[in-house]
Parts: C-alpha cells; structure tokens; sequence
C-alpha cells in the first residue's frame, strides 16, 4: 500500500515536469562551449533566446499536421546553434576574439594540416570520438525536441513558456542594445576580451557584418597607394656589418611579469641571466612589443616582424605568401648587404599537401629533417633548442666568412608544456651519442646533464613537472630557453654582434589581458645598444614602470636605422639616416 504521505504525480504533471526539464537542457547546451572555454558567459545565461522562441513553436506544433517538420526544424536548428557557439568559443579560445567567418574558413586547412602531426592512430582516435560525441549529441537533442512536442500541448506548458517570453523579451529589446552598442562594447577589435554580443542571432549578425567589411578592406587596400620607404633601402651600402641573431622565442608573453604566480621566479630569472651577461661583457635593453595576435599563429607575427607590415589578418598574409613578388623585408634588405641569413624552423617540415616554402628568400633553411637529429624526443621538434642552436652555429655560422643573420624560432616553449624538459650539455653532441629504448637514452642525458634549469627556485624546479600547474610549467619551459639562449650567446656568439629576443606571442590556453611581448636587445658593442635605447627602452633585462611599448612591425625599420647610424659612427647627420617607422606601413605593401 503506498504511503497517505507520498505524492502522486498525474500524467499531466509527469509531462510537465520532462516538459521543463528537456526545456532546460536546451537552453544550457548551446552555452556548453562558453562554459568549457574562455569565451564569455552571457549575462542571459541560462536563457537563450533561440531556444525559447525554438520551443514555443514546437509546442504549438505538436498535435498538428506540422509536427512532423516542426521535429525535423527543432533538431537541426539546435544542432546549427551549438555548432556556431562551438565555433565562436573555438575561435575565442584561439585568437581573444569572436568569429569573423569570412577570416575563420581560411584556417580550416591549415588545422587539417596540423591534424596529421598527431599520427594516424591518434588522428583516428579522436575522429571516433568525434562521431561518437556527436552522434550523442543528435539523439540527446532530438529526444527533448520529442519531449518539448508531447508535452507542450499541455496548457499548464504553454503558460509557462509565456511567462518567460515576458522576462525575456524586455531583456532582448531593452539590455541587448545597451550591451552591444553601449560604451563598452569592444567586441570586434581584435584583441578584447569582452565580447558584449550575447545572442547567438546578433553573434551571427555582427560576424557577417565584420566579414563583409574585411572583404571591403582589402578590396581598397589593393587599390591603395604604396609607401615607398622599404624600397628606399635598396640605396643603403652598409660597411660595417655586425652579425645579427633574431631569436623569436615561441609563446614568451608579458604574462609572465603580470601574473603574480610567475612575475617573482620570472624576475629571478632574468636577473641571473643579465648578470651572467653582463659579466661577460654584454649590454642589454629591454621593451615591450604590441604584436598582432594573441595566443597563437606565430606565422603572422613573424610576418609583422619581418616585413613592417602589420598582419593581422589571415587574409593579408594569404595575398603576401601567394605572391610575395619583389616585397622589401628584413631578409632581403640584410641579404642585399652580404649577410648570410639562416633560417632555424625545427618545427617546419612537409606535411600531406603542404610543403614547406621559403617565403622570406633566406640563404639557407634548416627545418626539422635537416637537423640530423637521433636522440629521443623533446616536444613538438624532436630535437631541443639546445641541439637545433648549436647545430646551425656548428654547420652553418662557425666557419662563415660573412657576418650572419640567424633567424631561430624556438620551440621547446611550445605549449602544451606537458612533455619532459631536455637536460642542457656541457657538449650539444652527447644528444645523438645515447643509445638504448628512449627511457634509457633520457635517463642517460640526465646523468651527464641538468634536467631543470639553475635560473628557478627549487621550490618550481624539485617536483615533477607532471605534478605542477600549467603556468609553472610553462615557466619552467621559459626558463629553459633563456638559460639556452644566455650560454649559447657567452661561449659562442662573435664579438660585437646584434641580438634580439622576442615573444612571437602570448602563451595559448592561459589568461592572458593583452597583445603584448618582452623584447631584449643584447650586444657586446654598447654603442649598438645606445642606439636602440634612444627610443626610450630600460636598461637591463627586467620590466619596469619606464619601460616602453613598440609595435612589432616598427621593428624592422628601427633594426635599419640604427645600423645605417652604427655604419655612419658618432656624429652623423641623422637626417641622412633611414627613417624610422613606429607603426610600420600600410598593409597594401602586401595586398597587391
């Protein structure tokens, strides 16, 4: 016998209750995505507006002759909403900004590229698990569409959907608009971080809106006219010809002097460095440098940097690498000065229909096939920056009778930071002399180096790296870099040399608040130095409340300017010299 006590529900209120429940489900899921990312949670949240006026049509379907479609509508309309919040969070996370289709579809090879890195195996695991979440997702929306259609031709249902519509629509009409057109609204500048559009509706309006305005932009910047200054460094004859190394550390942000996790062991780390150095009889300058992305596509900001252009946009680069033609840039300007210029990319090499292209002209190329490397593997190269460094120095600087410009991007920084960090060698040869499975190969370089970098505290340094947050290990991986780049720089560098170390930019998958990246400018000629301190850089290594900005792509001019001065010695005109291009010069250099 049931209990006086316990509540008997009616088939009605069964419904009712499976009626708000599928309701529900309907509304959370299309935020699914903001919630596993960094994409910012409507104000709305839990309601979205699709879903409810979704919904309510069903509602008023089931039991007609239009129930049939409006099931069919239900699903797939669903299913397009969480795949355009998929893509928008996807595209949040990636580059801080929300979705600009028209850009967005240009990266879909490039991902199915980079989809082959992970190995067939792999590749074909996730594509399972793909069809397998999706295939879930489908049968999960397509029966609370069915409970949405049964149940909402209860009365008691339809009352409930209208009393939301009441809340709702007052928000829509009146909140919306102040949030997307208000003063804060920053959504569409490349780098913000309030996203002020909510509803997926405006979302996808203001996505096609920015689309058709890119396409506009570069429409007129093919037409625009040229800046003439790059050309005009076809007239400089440089004599005095300092070697030049252009370190572009991978995913070394500004982040690390702005987190309080990191900015105290980053600070010791660079102080040691500096010291190290600067006993050794280098001089150092230090800025920050506004580059173009954030949290990924190292190919635009080296493009920024190397051209003086800035690219921020997939498009513009795509028009550049297709017909890169005549294009003055840093390579090609130090190359018609007698330079050697080497390009050290362990990261590239042929994937499946993509090729590896020497866009920039250098010299030589030294990708990851070309390195001869045997020993087990560190990250993304194989090969340690340590080895990769030393490698080219050994078969491609050390012998050269021409000063060098040595272009490294370094990968050992490369997130996921979750890989075992290299020993650093007294002898970067010792790497291919190990021999045994790759356990036994690591533990031997263990042994005859450092598995942790001496910069850090041991307090980041003891522990496994596997048992340490993200940032600390990204720290770690920092660190590593430096300490490579500083003994490299004392036991090998020629005298007098040039050396810049750069972010291409911030660290992925870390919250991060801006664009910005550290730039050091090292030299044993302090006059080459002074020169570049004169745009107002700090001296030494670590930040300080002086310490400027400079837009990335004006460092390409500036690098001409101050060697032309350092050609022309103290005391010449400096109206005779180059000029000097803070901001760069217009994308149209490009886009032809």
């Amino acid at each position: 016998m049931v209990p006086p006590w316990t509540p008997v529900l009616t088939t009605s209120s069964r419904d009712a209750l499976r009626f708000g429940a599928a309701v529900l489900v309907l509304s959370v899921l299309p935020f699914g995505p903001a919630l596993a990312t960094a994409l910012p949670l409507s104000p709305y949240f839990p309601l979205c507006i699709e879903v409810l006026v979704l919904v309510t049509a069903l509602a008023y379907a089931g039991g007609t002759r239009l129930e049939g479609a409006a099931r069919a509508v239900g699903v797939v309309g669903m299913l397009l909403l969480v795949a355009y919040e998929a893509y928008d969070a996807v595209v949040y996370e990636a580059f801080r900004r929300s979705g600009i289709l028209y850009e967005d579809l240009q990266f879909v090879d490039n991902l199915t590229y980079l989809a082959f890195d992970l190995g067939t195996a792999r590749l074909a695991g996730a594509a399972l698990g793909g069809l397998l979440a999706v295939g879930a997702l489908v049968e999960g929306v397509r029966r609370c569409v069915g409970v949405v259609v049964r149940a909402g031709r209860h009365g008691g249902c339809r009352a409930a959907l209208l009393a939301v519509h009441l809340v709702a629509w007052p928000l829509v009409i009146v909140v919306g608009p102040q949030l997307q057109w208000g003063t804060p609204n920053l959504t569409y500048q490349t780098t913000s971080d309030q996203v002020r559009i909510r509803t997926v509706a405006t979302k996808a309006l203001a996505n096609a809106r920015a689309s058709m305005e890119l396409d506009a932009l570069l429409d007129s910047l093919g037409t625009a006219p040229v800046d003439s200054t790059y050309h005009a460094y076809d007239a400089l004859e440089l004599e005095r010809r300092p070697s030049i190394y252009l370190f572009a550390v991978e995913s070394y942000g500004a982040i690390l002097d702005r987190a309080p996790a990191l900015r105290g062991p980053y600070r010791r780390v660079l102080r040691r460095v500096e010291d190290s150095l600067r006993a050794d009889g280098w001089h150092a300058a230090s800025a920050r440098l506004d580059v173009p992305v954030r949290g990924g596509r190292s190919w635009l900001s080296i493009a920024s940097l190397l051209t003086g252009v800035r690219v921020n946009r997939q498009l513009v680069y795509n028009r550049f690498q297709d017909e890169p033609g005549d294009t003055p840039h840093l390579v090609r300007f130090l190359d018609r000065q007698g330079y050697r210029t080497v390009a050290l990319q362990p990261y590239t090499y042929p994937r499946p229909g993509l090729p590896v292209r020497n866009l920039y002209d250098f010299d030589v190329t030294l990708y990851r096939d070309d390195l001869q490397y045997e020993g087990p593997r560190y990250g993304l190269a194989n090969a340690p920056d340590q080895y990769s460094l030393h490698f080219a120095h050994h078969t491609q600087l050390a012998a050269s009778p021409d000063p060098f410009f040595l272009f490294f991007e370094t990968v050992s920084t490369h997130a996921l930071w979750n890989y075992g960090l290299a020993p650093h060698l007294s002898d970067w040869r010792e790497f291919n002399a190990v021999e045994g499975s790759v356990f036994e190969q690591k533990q031997a370089l263990e042994r005859r180096g450092s598995a942790s970098t001496p910069l850090l505290p041991d307090s980041i340094t003891a522990p496994r790296i596997y048992d340490q947050p993200m940032p600390r290990r990204y720290l770690r991986h920092i660190a590593y870099d430096l300490h490579v780049l500083r003994t490299y720089l004392i036991d090998k560098a020629p005298d007098g040399s040039l050396v810049l170390i750069l972010g291409d930019h911030q660290p992925p998958l870390l919250d991060t608040r801006s664009n910005a990246t550290p730039l050091h400018v090292l030299s044993t000629d302090s006059t080459l130095v002074d020169r570049i301190r004169a745009r107002g850089l700090t001296d030494g290594l670590v930040r300080t409340d002086r310490t400027p900005t400079l837009r990335q792509e004006g460092l390409y001019s500036l690098l001409v300017r101050t060697l032309a001065a350092h050609d022309a010695g103290p005391g010449a005109d400096s109206t005779a010299l180059p000029p000097y291009r803070p901001e760069g010069v217009s994308p149209s250099l490009l886009v032809r």
